[in-house]
C-alpha cells in the first residue's frame, strides 16, 4: 500500500534548548536524533550560520555533528532534514561561550600512611578546593605496581574516602581524580606502605587450636545455637598478650546478622559474664564497620567508630550510658549552648546558697538586762520600763537598768552583795538626777 503525496505531513527537526558553555570547553556535539517524520528522514545537514572566527564543523551530513575551535562570544547552529518526498524543515541552536567564573579544583589526598601487620585496614581521606565542590565527581585508581590484594570497602572508589581492607605486605600507591561539571579535573596521589608485624604476634602458642575449639564450644553455648555451625574465619595473633578470633554463626535460615551477634556478645562477655570463656574478652566488633552514624557521619573500618560530618558530634549519654553504639546524634551548637546554660545555672545555684549560709551565720548582739540583786519587790516593778517605751530613752527609762556589759566594768564593786549600803545610796542619787523617786 503506498501513500499519495499529499498525506505526506513533512519532517520536524529538533535540535534542542539553547545551551551555555564555560571555558576550557572548546567543543560541542549537535544531536538532531529527535527530529522526526512520519515516512522517515532521509537526510541531516548541519550549518553555521553565525559565531566567532576559527569554528570547524565534522560529520555535518550526520545526525550528531562536532564543533570544534568554540571561543568566547555567541554562535548559531541551523540543522536541515529532508524526508523521501524531498519535504524539509529546520531548527536552530544558540550556543553561548563564556569565561569560567571560579578557578579549577584542586585534588588533595590523605599522603602516605604505615601499617604494620596485623592492622591492615585504613581509610584515604581526599577533598578538594576551589572550583564548583557541589558537582565534583571523585575517582580513586589503584596503580598498577601496588599489590593486587586488599578490598575497596562500601563502594568508596568513587567517594571522597577510600576504605580499604585485607591489605598485604607491600606498597600501595592509589591516585584521586577529582573532576567538576565543567570538565575541568586534577589529581593527588596517596602511598600506603604495608609492613610485616612481629614474628612472636604472628605465630600461636602450642595448644592453640585445642583453646579455639573451646572457646568455640563456650560461645556456642553462650549464644544457644547448638544446632547451628559456628564458623571460623581467621584466628591470628594480634600481638603477644591477644589473639583476633574471626567467626561467622550459620543458622538454619542463614548467616546470623553481624550486629546482631556483636550486641548480644557485648552485653554478655564485657558486661555481664566477662568471665564466662578460657580468654578475657577485650574487644568485640564484626569485620566491617556496620555502624550507621546517624546519617551524619562515615564508619572508620579500623576503630569501628564514628567519624561525624562537621557541627556533629556523638551523644556522650547514649556512647557511655545506654547501649554504648557510636553516633553522630547531637548538633554541636546545641551541645555548646547547653553546656553555657548548665554552667550559668550551676554557678547561680552556687551563689544563691554561699550567700544564704552568710545571712544565716551573721550573729546579732543583743544587749542583756538584769535587775540588781538588792532590790524589793516593789523596787523590782518601779524599775521595769513600760511595754511601749524604748529602754534606752532616757525621759522615761531608769538608769538603775544596766546591761552586762556595764556589769562586768571596773565598777562592779558597786554592785557587790558585800557592800548592800554603799550600793543602794549610789542607786538613790543615780535617781534623783534622773527625775525619778523610789516608792
Amino acid at each position: 500500500e503506498t501513500r499519495g503525496r499529499g498525506s505526506n505531513r513533512g519532517p520536524v527537526a529538533v535540535v534542542g534548548p539553547d545551551r551555555k558553555l564555560l571555558l576550557p570547553v572548546s567543543s560541542l556535539l549537535l544531536n538532531g536524533s529527535g527530529s522526526t517524520d512520519d515516512r522517515g528522514i532521509v537526510s541531516y545537514h548541519w550549518d553555521a550560520i553565525s559565531g566567532p572566527p576559527g569554528l570547524k564543523l565534522e560529520d555535518v551530513d550526520q545526525v550528531v555533528a562536532t564543533a570544534t575551535g568554540l571561543r568566547v562570544g555567541r554562535y548559531t547552529f541551523r540543522l536541515t532534514v529532508s524526508d523521501q518526498e524531498g519535504a524539509t524543515d529546520s531548527a536552530s541552536l544558540t550556543v553561548r561561550v563564556q569565561e569560567a567564573t571560579s578557578l579549577p579544583p584542586v585534588a588533595h589526598a590523605s599522603g602516605s600512611h604505615t601499617l604494620t601487620l596485623p592492622n591492615n585496614s585504613l581509610v584515604l581521606q581526599g577533598s578538594v578546593t576551589d572550583g564548583d565542590q557541589t558537582q565534583v565527581h571523585f575517582l580513586w585508581v589503584r596503580d598498577s605496581q601496588s599489590p593486587a590484594a586488599g578490598d575497596v570497602l562500601y563502594g568508596s572508589e568513587t567517594q571522597a574516602s577510600l576504605y580499604l581492607a585485607n591489605l598485604v605486605e607491600g606498597t600501595y600507591l592509589f591516585q584521586l581524580r577529582v573532576t567538576d561539571a565543567q570538565g575541568r579535573s586534577s589529581t593527588a596521589t596517596a602511598t600506603v606502605e604495608v609492613r610485616p608485624g612481629r614474628t612472636e604476634s604472628q605465630t600461636l602458642r602450642a595448644g592453640g587450636l585445642a583453646q579455639r575449639d573451646t572457646v568455640v564450644r563456650q560461645l556456642a553455648a553462650l549464644l544457644h545455637v547448638l544446632d547451628s555451625d559456628i564458623q571460623v574465619r581467621a584466628l591470628q595473633g594480634h600481638s603477644h598478650l591477644s589473639t583476633v578470633l574471626r567467626f561467622s554463626v550459620w543458622g538454619s535460615s542463614g548467616p546470623l546478622s553481624g550486629s546482631r551477634l556483636v550486641g548480644l556478645l557485648r552485653n554478655q562477655l564485657l558486661r555481664e559474664k566477662s568471665d564466662y570463656l578460657l580468654f578475657r574478652v577485650l574487644r568485640v566488633d564484626t569485620v566491617l564497620c556496620l555502624l550507621r552514624c546517624s546519617g551524619r557521619g562515615q564508619c572508620d573500618p579500623v576503630t569501628k567508630e564514628c567519624t561525624c560530618d562537621p557541627f556533629w558530634t556523638e551523644n556522650l549519654i547514649r556512647r557511655y550510658l545506654g547501649d554504648g553504639e557510636s553516633n553522630c546524634e547531637w548538633r554541636v551548637l546545641y551541645v555548646i549552648l547547653t553546656s553555657f546554660m548548665l554552667m550559668v545555672f550551676i554557678l547561680s545555684v552556687s551563689w544563691t546558697f554561699i550567700c544564704c549560709c552568710k545571712r544565716q551565720t551573721k550573729v546579732r548582739k543583743k544587749t542583756k538586762y538584769t535587775i540588781l540583786d538588792n532590790m524589793d519587790e516593789q523596787e523590782r516593778v518601779e524599775l521595769r520600763p513600760k511595754f511601749s517605751i524604748k529602754h534606752r530613752s532616757t525621759e522615761h527609762n531608769s538608769s538603775l537598768m544596766m546591761s552586762e556589759s556595764e556589769l562586768d566594768s571596773d565598777q562592779d564593786t558597786i554592785f557587790s552583795r558585800d557592800r548592800p549600803v554603799r550600793s543602794r545610796n549610789r542607786l538613790s542619787a543615780q535617781a534623783a538626777r534622773n527625775g525619778n523617786a523610789f516608792g
